[in-house]
């Protein structure tokens, strides 16, 4: 006789529809953890606009691409490198910028960088989640790093490039815990993001570290290496090789390989004297809080002994050094270490339990988190404000320069440059702008240095590129300089900004002579040559 099972009561109701359980699963606790993450991304995001001088010019060749509808085969930017092939790697990033701004002006600009840099965060934490299985301890850990990753945060298409970089880790620990199939988004993520931004040469290292780790058995006190079996490393190896096909597919070719090379190993003027190539500068709160996460992590491995695979270790004791040497690292030693230190805390963070939650009150706190961040965002006029009030943008000087004739080739700031390609570019055409490889290579870079150093050869580098006016900072030493020559005159000056023009043009009405110096907000008027001063 047939047998029925009897299913218990209780069992049978805990049984619900399937779209019942992805609702409950949108709305899970670890997911409302999530949306406060960036709920906390916002309150430190939406009272700032973080843009940097290289955003514009980033910008600009997004906007001429869209605008064309091709990549340039020669600048046109500016007068020093006129006509050489434009180093415009990261076309698909720049053109993510244009679409935004598009859409949105400055605004757009601003809701992009909240998504991108919110993106990271909400990464992290699902990556720290995969390793540590305790969201919780995710949670924490992300947070904890937030300063350090907030370092990075402007609107550059290299945020674009930190994404894929957490993804390809995602689907890398993924395949570790057995899920085949994650790294078959790699091929297609490698085509993109060769187009996006040089850091694609970091996805390859990732994928050959773990590659190497897995191809023999390894333990030594708390470090081990756990072997791929022969299906997984082929499986990895082929994964690989369909990257590398990828990287030729772009309006670049084979040069996109090797420019990031180039650019990390034979650039050394750019590496000496930009700020985000400089070593970590330790009298800063953020840097101190690596500091603290680094002597914890040690004192943790003392205490509890830890284990640790030999990729994970490889990965944050490399980004701490790369940090160290170049600011600009400060992100990886973030996205590798939250992971760890994730770990770490799950020893004492109380795992999540599904039979517990509360979605309806998950969904209700997320709403509100949603409605909260729309009404958040700053309006454009107050984006303008923070843009005209930043020291990097001379704002108020390009406003002059579109109303009056200044005479050129006009020598500019190398902080300037990139807004001043923006604002008026390619008509005005800049000395120097954000660009510093592809000044670099042209051979103006040192001569740029010479000036803005104020080396005993400036004047004698502005004569030879025949310079007849300067759009300068106004404290900056070059400015005292002209300042104290008679040869040439301040014919405007606002709180940020100075332009100069050589007095035998003022003297000779070769130009339209301005009336007076134009003054920003807290300065005084004077005729030219009246001697007025900062």
């Amino acid at each position: 006789m047939a047998t029925e099972t009897v299913i218990p009561v209780k069992e049978r109701a805990v049984e619900r529809p399937a779209f019942q359980r992805a609702l409950r699963k949108c709305f899970a606790f670890p997911v409302l953890l999530g949306a406060l993450l960036v709920a906390l991304n916002a309150v430190i995001m939406f009272p700032t606009f973080r843009i940097e001088p290289d955003t514009w010019w980033h910008l600009k060749l997004g906007q001429q691409i869209l605008l064309t509808g091709h990549w340039l085969k020669a600048d046109i930017y500016s007068f020093t490198a006129y006509g050489n092939p434009p180093l415009a790697f990261e076309w698909l990033g720049e053109v993510v910028l244009a679409i935004a701004y598009k859409i949105g002006a400055l605004r757009g600009l601003h809701v992009l960088l909240f998504l991108l840099s919110s993106a990271i965060l909400v990464l992290i934490y699902y990556y720290a989640s995969l390793r540590s299985h305790n969201s919780k301890a995710a949670i924490a850990a992300t947070a904890i790093i937030i300063p350090l990753a907030g370092m990075c945060f402007t609107l550059r298409p290299q945020l674009l490039g930190y994404i894929f970089l957490l993804i390809t880790l995602i689907c890398l620990e993924r395949y570790k815990q057995g899920l085949q199939k994650s790294l078959w988004i790699l091929p297609p993520l490698f085509l993109i993001w060769v187009n996006t931004h040089g850091s694609f040469i970091l996805g390859f290292c990732v994928v050959g570290l773990y590659w190497i780790c897995g191809l023999v058995p390894f333990k030594a006190g708390g470090l081990t290496m756990e072997p791929w079996q022969p299906r997984q490393r082929i499986h990895l190896e082929i994964v690989l090789l369909l990257g590398c096909v990828a990287l030729p597919f772009t309006p670049f070719g084979g040069q996109a390989f090797i420019f990031p090379i180039e650019k990390a190993l034979f650039f050394p003027q750019q590496s000496a004297h930009i700020l985000e190539w400089y070593p970590l500068n330790f009298s800063l709160w953020e840097p101190k809080v690596m500091l603290v996460l680094l002597l914890g992590f040690l004192l943790a491995q003392v205490a509890y002994r830890l284990t640790y695979r030999v990729e994970e270790l490889f990965l944050v004791l490399f980004t701490a050094y790369m940090t160290c040497v170049h600011t600009r690292f400060v992100i990886l030693f973030a996205l590798v270490f939250a992971p760890v230190a994730a770990t770490v805390l799950a020893r004492w963070a109380p795992r999540y339990e599904p039979e517990k939650d509360k979605p309806l009150i998950n969904a209700v706190l997320i709403v509100l988190i949603i409605l909260g961040i729309g009404r958040g965002i700053p309006t454009r006029k107050e984006l303008a404000t923070r843009v005209a009030s930043n020291s990097n943008f001379p704002v108020e000087a390009a406003d002059y320069l579109r109303q009056h004739s200044v005479p050129e080739p006009m020598y500019n700031d190398y902080g300037f440059g990139g807004y001043l390609l923006w604002a008026l570019g390619p008509e005005h055409k800049v000395f120097i702008d954000g660009r510093g490889d592809f000044y670099e290579q042209a051979g103006v870079f040192s001569d740029y240095l010479s000036v803005q150093d104020i080396h005993p050869d400036a004047l004698a580098v502005l004569r030879g590129y025949h310079i007849n006016s300067c759009i300068i900072q106004r404290e900056s030493p070059l400015a005292t300089l002209l300042r104290a020559r008679s040869d040439w005159k301040e014919i405007y000056k606002d709180p940020v900004s100075s332009i100069f023009v050589r007095d035998r043009l003022l003297t000779s009405g070769s130009t339209e002579r301005p009336s007076r110096i134009q003054s920003g907000p807290n300065n005084t008027a004077a005729t030219p040559g009246s001697g007025a001063r900062s």
